[in-house]
């Protein structure tokens, strides 16, 4: 019997009911617009959020030239996902460990 390997990738969930981002300062950063499931344990790994204008150039992100700016963002930074979903970090932490990174 012959064994077979599979690799195990990250599975993009789209179609979620947009919903504000917001810091724990009051930001609104952007909209909610899907999430990276881990297939391995079937957990969310992040949240995929498209960013506001004003938000980018804060957190240094390079824009796309034809599409919103896009970052998927681990949940460990998630407090609370209800009519919104808030963070536990405010817009100074949330800059420093983003980076320059967007999809």
């Amino acid at each position: 019997m012959q064994e077979t390997t599979t690799t195990n990738r990250p599975l993009e969930m789209g179609d979620l009911e947009d919903r504000d981002v917001i810091t724990s300062d009051g930001r609104v950063i952007g909209q909610l617009k899907g999430a990276w499931i881990d297939t391995n344990n079937w957990q969310v790994a992040s949240l995929v959020i498209d960013l506001r204008k004003e938000v980018v150039d804060e957190l240094n992100i390079k824009k796309p030239v034809l599409k919103a700016a896009r970052i998927n963002l681990p949940t460990s930074y998630v407090q609370r996902v209800a009519d919104v979903v808030q963070l536990n970090t405010d817009m100074s932490g949330l800059a420093a460990s983003v980076g320059t990174g967007a999809t």
